[in-house]
């Protein structure tokens, strides 16, 4: 960006004669006022604007309908000329700013395009050169040679998009107009105004889409009744639209005693502020309500305040497609913002899940959940599309999010409700967001109670500031009540799985599906992984795994006792029916790295072969089936591990190459029933394993591992 100025507005002034409609035909207003002398009433759009636009620069202009920003875009362009003051534009101008502008519904789309693309002061031979991407990124060549008429609202946003993006412009002029094309298509745009951007066009933007706005914008310009009200940092002037603009019975601010951690409700949004600087993005924090797989935001409803108090607020909001009223009741204390929300459904529909999203700057670089602790991987111009970090978890509602950057705190989000089925995915959004997002998720099965009509209260979200030290306190603690301590390896106990470390490579031994248990019922396969599990806990030397179906009648037990001198774990593993079940199969496995080449059972050994790219099923690699002790897999630089079980006659022990995406090999133990098809189990408790893992590094390997 330099200093020379593309853009030039001074003391703009623009006003329209106010329109009486009918009334005149009955004498009042229009020629019959200017006969009797009455001055004509105006309507003053923009009011004395100065700013100027360098090259190279990106401007947003925001605020509320009827602010002046279409009418000021139109100056800019050409389209409509001020009533008072000048502006000066160096350069082409490509714009974007009524849907069907500069076609002629006669002609084709092809025609239209070269219409178009002649009125942006492009040669033919110009257009001949771009024609064939101009039409690719409309995405519509079946019909490019149909008349306009016959195009839909979409169909002709899409090539005036691609048009106007096309032409090579200096400076690209777009209005909110892109909304109107599908989701597809909005990321495409989006992607190509990156581009724009990255190719250094000056472009002005407006849009009430913070977002948008804040990932495109070098500056924000802030219309309020057609008066320049702000102008500064982007994050300065979204701070002040949105405490300042919008609809009042909707907006409020809550804060602590010492002011140190304020919220700002607007609308169905929520902004997160620490000590006066915003620490959510734009974006802010937003409810959703997935219903028939359409996602509605909590910001599509028309919301008043109810309560306002310093310190805490109950908001209401019925959603405008749905028949749905939130309620949100919010308190800030001891550095935490608390947010309980409830909804009443007015009519019994569909819902399938219920998210809190919060979104944050980029500034915040690293995340710990889950056992997880990583950086989040920049956002590129070509990143289209939501990108997770880690995947969820059910049952894991708390996590914590870290800036290099000393002004903004260290943040813990906790979601707690009270219907299960909850988790918590991290992530980035796509180029235009530019956000980090935190999104809590409550699953709602069909059956389940949130359905029905009436009042359903959610649970509690909670954003806490935090220091370093609380920090690292929580996150030993979080590892203590989860791993599992033998002398050459570390097990990390996950929802329904066991992760395995070597201690000296601090290297996973195991990925993908790690230690876990599946069964099949009713011809389909459930893992572990889906049960809903408690926090594990010790009871003597042995530590406990406890878990429940969500779908059937089943809670499993794992019982796991470490012997740290032979690296092992000896582990049972119960099934308790509520009710009586049909078990077609179940086994145990193990998902190691890709690394570990070969494999050995009572009976026969063998290499584990290359995995091919079109391999999209499970392939068994022994050949004699017989009941087995134990199983063992090694690799080089590895540990030798050992899969066994104490009990005679009981599995069949199986080498496994999974599909490829997996990138694992698999060992597994394997029950099936002799004579019945089923294991018949009733009401009660069952052992379904007794045995353990067991490894050999290279500083024990004399000892016998089966």
């Amino acid at each position: 960006m330099t200093n020379e100025p593309i853009i030039e507005l001074k003391n703009i002034t623009k006003e329209y004669p106010i329109r009486r409609g009918f009334r005149d035909l009955r004498g009042q207003g229009g020629l019959f006022d200017w006969v009797r002398g009455k001055k004509t009433e105006n309507f003053r759009a923009l009011d004395n604007i100065t700013f100027d636009i360098y090259r190279s620069e990106t401007v947003g202009i925001i605020g509320k309908n009827g602010s002046g920003k279409s009418t000021l875009l139109k100056i800019i362009a050409g389209v409509t000329i001020p009533t008072e003051g000048s502006v000066r534009v160096y350069g082409r101008v490509a714009s974007l700013l009524e849907l069907g502008a500069g076609f002629h519904p006669l002609l084709t789309g092809r025609e239209n395009i070269y219409l178009n693309a002649g009125l942006l002061g492009m040669r033919k031979a110009q257009v001949n050169e771009v024609i064939d991407q101009i039409i690719e990124f409309s995405g519509i060549r079946e019909f490019i040679d149909q008349p306009v008429d016959t195009y839909s609202s979409g169909m002709y946003v899409r090539i005036g998009f691609a048009v106007a993006s096309f032409v090579n412009p200096d400076i690209f002029l777009v209005d909110e107009v892109l909304s109107v094309g599908d989701e597809e298509f909005q990321r495409k745009c989006r992607y190509r105004i990156g581009e724009l951007r990255e190719q250094g066009k000056t472009i002005v933007f407006v849009s009430h889409d913070l977002g948008t706005v804040n990932a495109l914008c070098n500056r924000v310009f802030l219309l309020d009744h057609g008066k320049l009200i702000d102008r500064g940092s982007v994050s300065a002037t979204i701070d002040f639209y949105l405490r300042q603009i919008g609809r009042a019975e909707g907006i409020h601010t809550i804060s602590d005693e010492t002011g140190n951690l304020e919220a700002i409700f607007s609308h169905g949004k929520i902004s997160l502020f620490h000590f006066q600087k915003e620490i959510t993005s734009p974006l802010g924090i937003e409810g959703i309500v997935v219903h028939l797989q359409q996602v509605h935001t909590s910001s599509m409803g028309d919301w008043s305040v109810l309560e306002r108090g310093k310190q805490a607020s109950v908001s209401s909001g019925t959603l405008y497609r749905l028949p749905l009223q939130w309620e949100w009741k919010a308190s800030i204390e001891n550095n935490s913002l608390i947010l309980s929300p409830s909804y009443k459904l007015l009519k019994e529909i569909p819902l399938q899940a219920l998210e809190f999203r919060i979104f944050l700057p980029e500034v915040y670089d690293r995340f710990f959940y889950a056992g997880n602790e990583g950086k989040f991987a920049p956002i590129q111009p070509g990143n289209l599309g939501w990108v997770p970090m880690v995947p969820p978890k059910i049952g894991e509602n708390s996590a914590f999010l870290l800036s290099s950057h000393e002004e903004y705190p260290l943040l813990k989000i906790e979601f707690e409700s009270c219907e299960p089925g909850t988790s918590i995915t991290i992530g980035n959004t796509d180029y235009i967001g530019r956000s980090r997002f935190v999104n809590c998720h409550l699953q709602i099965p069909e059956t389940s109670k949130l359905q029905k009509l009436g009042t359903h209260s959610i649970g509690n979200l909670k954003i806490s500031t935090a220091t370093k030290e609380q920090y690292e306190a929580w996150k030993s603690l979080w590892l203590q009540q989860r791993t599992i301590h033998l002398r050459h390896i570390e097990a990390q106990l996950g929802e329904g799985y066991i992760e395995f470390i070597d201690k000296n490579t601090m290297k996973h031994i195991t990925q993908a599906v790690h230690f876990h248990t599946q069964f099949r019922l009713q011809g389909m396969w459930f893992l572990s992984q889906t049960f809903l599990w408690k926090t594990p806990y010790k009871e003597g030397n042995s530590w406990i795994m406890e878990g429940e179906s969500q779908r059937f009648p089943i809670k499993l037990k794992w019982e796991l006792t470490p012997d740290s001198e032979t690296d092992c774990i000896n582990t049972k593993i119960w099934c308790e029916t509520m009710e009586e079940i049909d078990l077609e199969e179940y086994n145990i496995s193990i998902g190691l790295v890709y690394a570990y080449s070969q494999w050995e059972t009572s009976f026969e050994k063998g290499f584990f072969p290359e995995i091919l790219p079109q391999q999209t099923e499970y392939r068994h690699l022994n050949k004699n089936y017989s009941p087995s002790l134990y199983i063992k897999a090694q690799g080089e630089k590895l540990p030798l591990i050992c899969l066994f079980t104490n009990q005679e006659n009981a599995f069949r022990m199986s080498p496994i190459n999974p599909e490829y995406s997996l990138g694992a090999r698999i060992i597994q133990a394997i029950a099936t029933p002799e004579q019945k098809s089923v294991f018949h189990l009733k009401t009660g408790t069952h052992i379904l394993f007794d045995g353990g893992i067991r490894f050999q590094t290279t500083e024990n390997t004399n000892q016998d591992i089966r």
